[in-house]
């Protein structure tokens, strides 16, 4: 069976849409007949999307196949840019983007260049449909590739996880975790999911990656946690719900550990 990477499928806008503000949506659900994206530029959103759910904010994407149900409420007002699009693989190989391509949130690490792409989008000069269509292709294809990137880069493996002794399964433990990182889960899910026990999970994943899961969730959900502090107006427990803490209290006390200030003291002395 042919392994694809994300790379491979280039994504076509049929339709775009920009929100400034809105503060509710005028459908709690919807389902749409070619794939949606919310790309959230500000605010934040509660969302279901077939079995996920959870917040999304600044940073994330939330891309909802054909067909499929999206409950989405307004939590904090949002600046949110909708998108509907196709998908084609670029050597025109015949093969379903939903059997390939994932859904729910996505989650951009390199949110600077996110931001400069969102700001152009947002100021694009009104041209002949032509030209704006093509040049929004390109800005949003520039923000697809960036994940994918990303993406694939930590699947690719570190150089000190390369002389690590090769482990299918823990390979598809990090995907998930880092896959559903922002919501809420329990890591003995994974375990249950992969017919592991726990101590296995950890034994195994530390030999692996030369951390626990543990470790590794609690990087990914701080280095999100950072990003929002600085480049956003959440309050701490907004900021907590985005990360898949259960409140601010938590999430300050995580926080304050791992950097050695609370999150309030390291927003004040960050923020730009």
């Amino acid at each position: 069976m042919k392994i694809y990477r994300l790379s491979e499928f280039v994504p076509t806008i049929t339709y775009y849409d920009y929100h400034e503000r809105k503060s509710k949506f005028l459908l709690y659900e919807d389902r749409y007949a070619e794939w949606a994206i919310f790309a959230i530029e500000e605010g934040v959103i509660y969302y279901q999307i077939g079995g996920r759910k959870g917040t999304a904010a600044f940073g994330d994407l939330l891309l909802c196949p054909p067909g499929i149900v999206f409950r989405r409420v307004v939590v904090e007002p949002v600046r949110l840019h909708f998108i509907r699009v196709t998908w084609e693989h670029e050597q025109g190989a015949d093969v379903d983007p939903a059997s390939v391509l994932p859904h729910g949130k996505l989650t951009l690490q390199g949110t600077e260049r996110l931001a400069a792409n969102y700001a152009v989008q947002r100021s694009m000069p009104v041209v002949s449909t032509f030209v704006q269509d093509r040049r929004r292709n390109h800005f949003f294809r520039d923000i697809w590739y960036a994940y994918c990137l990303e993406e694939e880069t930590v699947d690719s493996g570190s150089p000190a996880a390369a002389r690590q002794k090769a482990d299918e399964l823990m390979k598809q433990a990090e995907k998930r975790i880092r896959h559903r990182a922002f919501e809420g889960f329990e890591l003995r899910q994974i375990a249950e999911e992969l017919h592991i026990s726990p101590a296995q999970l950890t034994k195994r994943f530390q030999a692996s990656f030369g951390q626990t899961p543990t470790k590794y969730l609690t990087r990914l959900r701080l280095e999100k946690a950072r990003s929002l502090l600085t480049e956003t107006y959440l309050t701490v427990d907004q900021i907590a719900q985005c990360c898949g803490y259960e409140n601010g209290f938590y999430l300050s006390r995580i926080f304050t550990k791992q950097f050695r200030m609370p999150p309030t003291e390291y927003r004040s002395t960050y923020r730009i």
